[in-house]
């Protein structure tokens, strides 16, 4: 109960608030009545205190270091007696009560501390048993609504209606997910208008004190707290007071079902998710035993959001601060929670700017997402950094982005995830953005460094023959020349001129080495090996 709330009451209607800036919303949760000046050593807190004041009566200084020794308690406010022994209270007691906000109440004179005291308390044993009451018949109902399987939306409904206010549910990143029927659009917008301004992502308590604005009465908000340390908000409109129509108590079980909801929905999109992650490991064609055709690939993609498109980029977006470690499906820790939670609020944003020509995929595996592009999809460089910046300010995760270039079929998507993923570790970026890269292409010798010794030394030998290995002064020399020769497009007056020789000495070398080869040098594509040995040699 409020100290607003008791004067509604039969029994102190006739109670007055002596100060003007008394805060009334102050909770009673017991009743004290004493005359000692040691009494707040023994107080409980957000008690209400009541007394005539005797030993203050000449003394009205220290009665002002009472008020301030409650209000540090706290206290929820101070019932004085006037007329036995205090008439009137100084001006300075009421200016320090005005200051703190803190109530200072009269008793009417025809009332003795003892009818207050009980009437008061028995009035709150009450109020207390109904609430116990009530708070075993709420989670009796909403555990039900979960076992059930009622929609978040409809448990909504069912909690605007005990309390008889506008609902909302907001997700980590400050987007209403659900309200119920009462809440209009204008209050969704208000609620996540007040995550950002409050910076409601920094506060992990409890629970938040009502947050007054000029549209409305007053917000009260709670936070659900999910797997790790990942909140959700419940939003409570035009409330009066953040327990005025339901008791804490109530709250507390309400909360707790939300959470178990909250829990369970959790661990169903978990496993949407897997089921979607199957169909990209086909997408990608890591099922080296099944084969599929671009017609067959977009009939089962079809219910993904496959479209035919002139081309497809992929850009892959990992999760650079959980890199290395396993994902669990089957008990979801803190990281687990905020994969899902981030691919959740990605995929939402996608579809409300997109309308479907991106699909996003989940790679839960490597705590990665695909967004898959289809056709030409502008301003994509703007959200990327939006989600880059959103991620990193809600759950202090780095996020980088890489690109793979474009694609024309179906079919050839891996190709541009390879190039993804090729982006990742090595690719370059672009401006000053660090966190989205783009493929660079290798070049010839770039692309040579990643083959194995053996196999280069095999290919050279099969091609080369003696000239590959030799250390012989005559067959480097003819190496050389034959290098050169090919360099200047198999042209005997070209070579003789860039090597300072006579074209009687190139044609004899070239005669040489092509003995030496077992092949004539016109066939175009065996020149081109050719080069190809000669060039790996160099590398190695």
């Amino acid at each position: 109960m409020t100290v607003e709330e008791l004067f509604e009451i039969e029994s102190f209607k006739k109670f007055k608030v002596i100060n003007n800036n008394a805060d009334l919303t102050r909770r009673i949760i017991t009743v004290e009545s004493t005359e000692t000046p040691d009494v707040v050593n023994y107080l409980t807190p957000n008690s209400l205190l009541i007394t005539t004041a005797m030993s203050y009566q000449n003394n009205q200084e220290g009665l002002i270091d009472l008020i301030y020794t409650l209000n540090n308690l706290p206290c929820a406010g101070l019932a004085i007696k006037l007329g036995r022994f205090i008439d009137k209270l100084d001006e300075r007691v009421i200016q320090v009560s005005d200051e703190l906000g803190f109530p200072l109440l009269q008793i009417p004179l025809e009332m003795t501390l003892g009818e207050v005291y009980h009437n008061l308390l028995s009035h709150l044993w009450n109020n207390q048993n109904e609430e116990l009451l009530s708070a075993l018949n709420t989670q009796k109902k909403f555990s039900n609504l979960v076992i059930q399987g009622t929609p978040i939306k409809t448990m909504l409904n069912n909690l605007g209606h005990a309390l008889k206010k506008p609902v909302a549910l907001m997700n980590p990143f400050g987007q209403i997910i659900s309200y119920n029927s009462t809440c209009t659009k204008e209050k969704v917008a208000l609620a996540e208008k007040t995550f950002h301004k409050y910076e409601l992502y920094n506060r992990k308590s409890g629970e938040f004190a009502s947050i007054k604005d000029n549209q409305v009465e007053k917000t009260s908000i709670f936070t659900i707290k999910n797997v790790g340390q990942n909140y959700y908000y419940l939003f409570v409109f035009d409330s009066k007071n953040k327990v005025a129509a339901l008791s804490e108590m109530v709250i507390e079980q309400v909360l707790l079902i939300f959470r178990v909801s909250m829990y369970k929905n959790l661990y169903m999109l978990g496993n949407a998710l897997k089921n979607k992650e199957e169909f990209l490991n086909i997408l990608l064609n890591r099922y080296k035993d099944e084969s599929w055709t671009s017609h067959q690939l977009m009939v089962i993609g079809e219910k993904y959001g496959l479209l035919d498109s002139e081309d497809y980029t992929v850009i892959l977006g990992t999760l650079e601060t959980f890199e290395g470690q396993k994902f669990n499906y089957t008990n979801f820790s803190s990281k687990e929670e905020q994969y899902v939670a981030i691919y959740d609020w990605m995929d939402r944003e996608i579809n409300r700017i997109f309308n479907g020509r991106i699909i996003m995929f989940p790679e839960a595996s490597n705590f990665r997402f695909l967004i898959l592009l289809q056709g030409n999809c502008p301003d994509m460089l703007d959200i990327l950094s939006d989600f880059h910046d959103m991620v990193q300010k809600i759950f202090k995760i780095n996020i980088i982005f890489s690109y793979g270039n474009s694609m024309v079929d179906i079919n050839s998507i891996k190709f541009s995830y390879k190039e993804a993923i090729e982006g990742y570790r090595y690719g370059e970026c672009k401006g000053n953005i660090s966190y989205i890269k783009y493929y660079r292409p290798k070049n010839a010798s770039e692309l040579l460094k990643s083959v194995s010794n053996e196999q280069v030394q095999g290919f050279c030998l099969h091609i080369l023959k003696e000239l590959a290995y030799s250390t012989d002064e005559m067959m480097l020399e003819l190496r050389r020349t034959l290098q050169v020769y090919l360099e200047c497009r198999c042209s005997i007056t070209a070579t003789a001129r860039r090597m300072f020789l006579h074209r009687n000495t190139i044609k004899y070398r070239i005669k040489k080495c092509e003995d030496i080869l077992g092949n004539d040098l016109s066939d175009f594509d065996y020149c081109f090996q050719l080069q190809l040995g000669l060039m790996l040699l160099e590398n190695q």
